[in-house]
C-alpha cells in the first residue's frame, strides 16, 4: 500500500508449515533458510531491503521462531523507512535503548499503538500484526468480510484481517 514517502510490499505466508524447512542448499544471506522453503524469497526481500539482519551473529534467521511484538513494529518501522519519532517514548515498558525504542514510539505517533504498556517482548500474534499492518494504512474499511472461522465478525481486529485478504496480505 501507499505511504506518503514509500511504497511498501507487505508478504505475509500463511501458518508454519508442521514439517521441518525443506533440506538442501541455504541461501546466500542465512545458513538456516534453505532455497526451497517457501519464505526463502521473502527474506532475502527483507535483507535487501535493510528490514532485517537476522539473528545471533547475523548468520541465521532462525525461521521456526516466534517474533515478539517489539520485533514486529522494528520490522515495519524499517520497512517504512525508519523515521525519527518526534515525542518522548509513552510506554513505561519501553527504555531509551532498546533496539524496538524508535519503532515503537514511532508506531504510537501513527495511531499503530496506545500509551501504557507496549508489551514489546510478547509473542506477536498474526491477527496483532495485521492490526498494525491495518493501522498504518489508516484503518480503512473494506467491503470484504473475514472467511475465516477463527476471526468473528465483531472481533477488535475483524477488519484488519478483512482489509488484510483484500490487499492480498493473507490468505488464511
Amino acid at each position: 500500500f501507499e505511504t506518503q514517502e514509500t511504497t511498501l510490499t507487505y508478504v505475509m505466508v500463511g501458518e508454519v508449515p508442521e514439517e521441518p524447512a525443506p533440506a538442501g542448499p541455504a541461501t546466500g544471506t542465512f545458513t538456516d533458510v534453505p532455497d526451497a522453503a517457501y519464505y526463502a524469497q521473502p527474506v532475502e526481500w527483507a535483507v535487501e531491503q535493510g528490514i532485517t539482519t537476522g539473528t545471533g551473529d547475523g548468520t541465521t534467521f532462525s525461521p521456526d521462531i516466534y517474533c515478539t511484538r517489539g520485533e514486529i513494529i522494528t520490522f515495519i518501522w524499517r520497512a517504512s523507512g525508519s523515521p525519527a519519532p518526534t515525542g518522548p517514548i509513552p510506554y513505561v515498558d519501553v527504555g531509551p535503548d532498546n533496539f524496538y525504542t524508535d519503532a515503537t514510539v514511532w508506531a504510537y505517533e501513527q495511531g499503530m499503538a496506545n500509551e501504557g504498556f507496549f508489551d514489546p517482548d510478547y509473542s506477536c500474534t498474526r491477527a496483532m500484526a495485521v492490526e498494525f499492518l491495518w493501522k498504518q494504512a489508516g484503518s480503512p474499511e473494506t467491503a470484504v468480510t473475514t472467511q475465516f472461522t477463527d476471526v468473528a465478525p465483531d472481533a477488535s481486529y475483524a477488519q484488519a484481517v478483512a482489509w488484510a485478504v483484500e490487499q492480498g496480505i493473507t490468505t488464511g
